[in-house]
């Protein structure tokens, strides 16, 4: 099959979706389905951190339940580099969430979902470290595409996209407690694979609710626009658009090598890559979190712990949407980072001072909580309110991965310096300057884009 009968039959078959009669409350009936996508996102996205030690002490074989032995120590000094340099995976992930601006959402939304929970799934029956890694890979590679909260930006009403997709992340943040939860009923020190059946239940739900998202979402009405619009034109058509566009710096298509031109050419998205990618360099503490509370309290008290923060994760990312849609995307931010540094301060605090995993739990929640909303404007709200549409999931993709690698960085920095001093120590040391300076960057040198036409957005917008 030829190209031109591809795009026909795709054509038809947007046409055939575009026609499809919405049910009474859709928009509502997509939030409920699109939060519960989140939830699964977010239990995924913080599984493997809450259950490293156990995993290390299982895989290991470390009698001990210490982490703070050399043979904990030892484990750890294998597994932590190659999570570091799987890293490298994310370079792919630009050019397969590109693809969203060329077959739809929706697909992208159910292999994303079930995927997660595949990669979960071989987390769980992993019996040496080889296949947990590989697991580890699964769940790295979907996480971050974020494909739920593209629909949702595209879906919600100009005026709401924040406040949706803050109340749709702040509700999957509080279920996060689950794995506390999970942990409190299936975790037992004497039987040290007691860890795998906490993930159970995740796993089961990820690949039901994937399924069903195919079944009952619609696509997106800005995909729909978009991508009808430019197969109805004409082989001269698409020629002269293309030149335009060139001459603008953009394109009508999506692919990372454009969206790589596009980022580095564009003011705007080039100082938001810059801000993001110094911000995430801080962000690695949110994998070893588990590790310091592991080592300053019992595996009940840490549990607690894992009960607890999530529900102040949830509340300050749900009021960083409501400020953000009335503050603006840059105010919110150094807001979310005051909250931040304070928070990450306090939970350091609480571990060696003996506070307890109430003030430990809270202390964390706060600080991730300003963390992941102020990393999701960096790397999803801002650069979407930035970009055309044609090429909006492409650049979101391309600039997590961009901004990602400051992840990479600021892990490495860490493995290396852990063998000299203690975790949290690091935490202050590394996290509190690189926070301090994407803040200067972000409030200096940044447009707000929280009043953006996301259909009418140029190369020109934000110069």
């Amino acid at each position: 099959m030829n190209t031109e009968e591809k795009e026909s039959r795709q054509l038809l078959r947007l046409n055939k979706e575009a026609s499809r009669k919405k049910p009474l409350h859709y928009i509502g009936v997509a939030m409920i389905l699109l939060t519960i996508i989140y939830i699964v996102d977010e239990i995924t996205s913080n599984m493997n951190a809450a259950m490293q030690p156990y995993v290390l002490f299982d895989l290991f074989n470390i009698s001990s339940r210490n982490v703070n032995t050399p043979e904990y120590t030892k484990a750890f000094n294998v597994v932590a580099p190659i999570q570091v340099f799987s890293n490298l995976l994310l370079i792919i992930t630009p050019f397969y969430k590109a693809l969203s601006d060329k077959y739809g959402r929706k697909l992208f939304l159910m292999i994303n979902t079930v995927g997660m929970g595949i990669g979960m799934c071989i987390v769980m029956t992993s019996q040496n470290v080889a296949w947990y890694i590989l697991g580890m890979l699964f769940m790295m590679f979907f996480t971050p595409n974020d494909m739920q909260v593209l629909y949702i930006m595209e879906t919600a009403p100009k005026q709401k996209r924040a406040t949706y997709s803050f109340i749709a992340k702040g509700i999957a943040l509080v279920s996060v407690s689950l794995i506390g939860v999970f942990s409190r009923i299936f975790l037992n020190d004497n039987e040290p694979s007691s860890w795998r059946l906490v993930y159970a239940i995740p796993v089961v739900s990820a690949i039901v609710i994937g399924l069903l998202s195919y079944l009952f979402m619609h696509e997106t009405p800005v995909f729909l626009e978009q991508r009808m619009g430019y197969l109805s034109l004409t082989k001269d058509e698409r020629e002269k658009k293309l030149r335009e566009d060139k001459e603008k710096g953009t394109s009508e298509e999506g692919g990372v090598f454009r969206a790589i031109r596009f980022i580095f050419t564009n003011k705007q998205l080039r100082w938001i890559f810059i801000a993001g990618f110094i911000f995430f360099a801080t962000t690695f503490y949110t994998s070893y979190y588990a590790t310091v509370l592991e080592g300053a309290m019992s595996t009940d008290m840490v549990a607690t712990a894992l009960v607890i923060y999530p529900f102040f994760n949830g509340l300050v990312t749900i009021l960083s949407g409501f400020f953000s849609d009335k503050l603006g995307r840059k105010k919110v931010c150094l807001i979310l980072g005051s909250v931040t540094i304070i928070g990450l301060l306090m939970f350091v605090l609480s571990c060696r001072l003996g506070l307890g995993p109430i003030a430990a739990g809270i202390s964390y929640g706060c600080s991730i909580g300003g963390l992941w909303s102020m990393s999701d404007t960096l790397i999803l709200t801002m650069p979407a309110e930035s970009s055309p549409s044609g090429m909006r999931s492409s650049v979101m993709g391309t600039i997590s991965v961009l901004i990602g690698a400051g992840m990479f960085l600021g892990q490495t920095i860490f493995i290396v310096c852990q063998n000299f001093l203690p975790m949290d120590v690091l935490f202050m040391i590394i996290c509190l300057p690189f926070m301090a300076l994407s803040l200067i960057i972000l409030i200096t040198k940044v447009k707000e884009t929280k009043d953006a036409d996301l259909d009418n957005i140029t190369a020109d917008t934000y110069k």
